[in-house]
């Protein structure tokens, strides 16, 4: 006789005999004793778990032609030695109809199952159809089938065994019984190899045999196929084959865990040379950068695991000697630690399935796993602020607290040393796209040297903002210009409306020589703030009069989207009715400008007692972020409803 594949050789042929599915089995054997067979069964699960092995077993109890409680067959097991138990083992049963549906999956291979289906078993009970990788049928060849599923004659039962249940219709799953295997656990495979060597006469370490337990992944008939291939190429010792840990790896084509303990010391040490040296002696012997990224994903997961649940926990499907390692790396490391180590792997694994350079990527990932461990963690930052502020704790003291009242003028900054301007920038152009958007957070740097004009401020300690409370109806976007380089653009509100805040100094501009056009600018501005409108009023104020021709234009330093805000038509009409009453003829044209320096003499227009301007300056938000950035308010818009 030819030879016969281990998993072919041991596979079961009572209920008993499977192995990790109790939970089916126990449920079959019930409904046999109690005669409740149902016409339709879907068997889904992972590859080599039992799936097909358990519908033919199942097929020879349905036609097992000894009585179920007779000496010959006392439990619902079939007896397997009648002559439809040995025909339906061989194969050759004409009652049981065994179809492979990935070739057979078209609409009239159902249609001739489905005329077969009317007519009579030949000899045994029932007609038996066990349709193998069913999800691959046609949706109208399922279709075809649901009229004979749904009212089936009484000798037909349908068996579908399939990996990927999803994939079928609603309309079927409905009329079926639906059982789902489990992966076979560690412990089961290697007590079934163990079984297996010592009936088959091969000498077999606990090591070798857990390398094939795991090899498995939770497949009874991949370990036993690598298991097989093993067995040929294993040594002949007295007549018997001896497997061993180091030769089956050799086959498998993996290196040894300790490889990947020692990589997670020379992690924890931030050592990055010996992660590099280490890659490269196994890259140079050989070993494929996936594979090798494979198996340090299996091997990251089992020490997080081990961390979680501890080295005991059902989680480890490895051997002793594993647990104990994954557990001494998992001493060496954090839980958020091993998660990031996790997750930057598997991005790496990923990426090299479509890399050129695999090698590149994988040292790339590895030198990432060294370099994470000096990030601080947020929830560590977060922790050393104070409980009502949104200043963090610094070493370098407390800043100055403004006067609520007044502009903050900032103290000459400290001078940094002026790095060499490259003669062409590639970020010069990102330095004059750094608008605020209206929508979320942006934090950009400003990568280039400075302007020549400008020397850099002396970079400040990085500090964590936290959201400004929501409140009231007053939405806008402020800027904050950080004396670092850094520009920082969010969304937020305040009690009595937006804060538009600055941390640069104010520019002090010399007005222009021209006593009717600072006249004129006197008389607007103290008209808009009597009537309510001091942002307008300061805005005014602070932008760049000139008379051209019959027009009076000021350019001020705001977006258009925000000026349309600030020079409302109320306010519009304020300024044009007092330009009217003073006698001046020219029209005046307000148009935003990029930075409007003030013609007239820097001051800051003084925030009347009950005003919206006075009301903002006492929020202890606004006090908090004019403290925390040496800011000046330099306009407020009110939104509040005025009715």
């Amino acid at each position: 006789m030819a030879y016969q594949v281990l998993a072919r050789k041991y596979r079961p042929q009572r209920f008993s005999d499977v192995v990790g599915q109790e939970h089916v089995t126990r449920t079959l054997l019930n409904a046999l004793e109690q005669g409740r067979i149902a016409h339709g069964y879907i068997f889904s699960g992972h590859r080599g778990i039992g799936k097909t092995t358990i519908a033919r077993i199942l097929a020879m109890a349905l036609n097992c032609r000894t009585a179920i409680g007779s000496a010959e067959r006392p439990t619902p097991e079939p007896c397997g030695v009648c002559d439809s138990c040995t025909e339906i083992r061989a194969g050759n049963a004409v009652d049981v109809i065994e179809i492979d549906a990935a070739t057979n999956r078209g609409i009239d291979e159902i249609r001739e199952l489905r005329d077969a289906a009317r007519y009579r078993p030949a000899r045994d009970k029932y007609k038996i159809y066990i349709l193998d990788e069913a999800h691959q049928i046609t949706d109208a060849a399922f279709n075809a089938l649901l009229k004979t599923l749904e009212e089936p004659p009484d000798h037909v039962v349908f068996m579908m065994a399939t990996t990927q249940p999803e994939d079928f219709p609603q309309t079927i799953r409905s009329r079926c019984q639906h059982f789902s295997f489990h992966a076979v656990k560690f412990d089961d495979i290697l007590g079934q190899l163990r079984a297996i060597a010592a009936h088959e006469g091969v000498a077999a370490d606990e090591a070798a045999l857990a390398l094939l337990a795991e090899a498995g992944d939770g497949s009874m008939r991949d370990a036993l196929s690598i298991m097989d291939q093993a067995i040929a190429s294993a040594p002949l010792i007295d007549g018997k084959a001896k497997l061993d840990a180091a030769q089956i790896l050799e086959l498998m084509g993996t290196v040894p865990n300790t490889v990947f303990e020692r990589l997670m010391e020379a992690i924890s040490e931030n050592q990055t040379a010996p992660v590099i040296a280490e890659m490269n002696r196994l890259l140079d012997a050989g070993n494929s950068p996936s594979a090798l990224a494979r198996q340090f994903v299996r091997y990251l997961r089992n020490v997080l695991m081990a961390r979680i649940a501890g080295v005991d926990s059902e989680l480890l499907q490895i051997s002793t000697d594993e647990r104990a390692r994954a557990a001494r790396s998992a001493a060496l490391f954090a839980e958020e630690d091993l998660t990031r180590f996790l997750q930057v792997m598997l991005r790496t694994f990923d990426e090299l399935n479509y890399r050129q350079e695999q090698r590149f990527h994988l040292e790339l990932g590895l030198v990432k796993l060294v370099h994470l461990q000096r990030l601080l963690p947020v929830e560590e930052l977060l922790s050393q602020m104070p409980a009502g502020g949104i200043r963090p704790t610094t070493g370098g003291g407390a800043l100055p607290k403004p006067s609520p009242t007044a502009p903050v003028r900032t103290a000459e900054p400290v001078r940094a040393p002026e790095p060499a301007k490259p003669v062409f920038s590639p970020f010069e152009a990102d330095r004059n796209r750094k608008i605020t958007s209206d929508t979320g957070l942006t934090v950009k740097s400003q990568l280039a040297a400075p302007e020549p004009e400008m020397s850099a401020p002396a970079p400040a300690p990085a500090r964590t903002l936290t959201p400004l409370e929501v409140t009231a109806k007053a939405v806008e976007t402020a800027t904050l210009k950080v004396p670092v380089a850094t520009v920082v653009e969010m969304p937020m509100e305040a009690t009595e409306g937006a804060l538009a805040l600055a941390t640069e100094p104010r520019v002090e501009i010399t007005p222009q020589q021209n006593g009717d056009l600072d006249r004129i600018r006197e008389a607007v501005c103290t008209a808009l703030e009597q009537n309510g409108h001091n942002t307008a009023a300061v805005l005014l104020d602070s932008g760049k009069w000139a008379l051209e021709g019959d027009t009076i234009r000021v350019e001020v330093g705001i977006k258009k989207t925000m000026l349309g805000l600030t020079m409302n038509v109320d306010a519009d009409k304020i300024a044009r009715n007092t330009l009217r009453s003073s006698g001046v003829q020219q029209k005046l044209l307000v148009v935003p400008g990029e930075g409007a320096a003030s013609s007239a003499p820097a001051k800051s227009r003084s925030a009347a007692s009950g005003s919206v301007q006075a009301a903002a300056l006492e929020n202890p938000l606004v006090k908090q972020a004019m403290d925390l950035f040496s800011a000046e308010v330099r306009s407020v818009l009110d939104l509040r409803d005025k009715n």
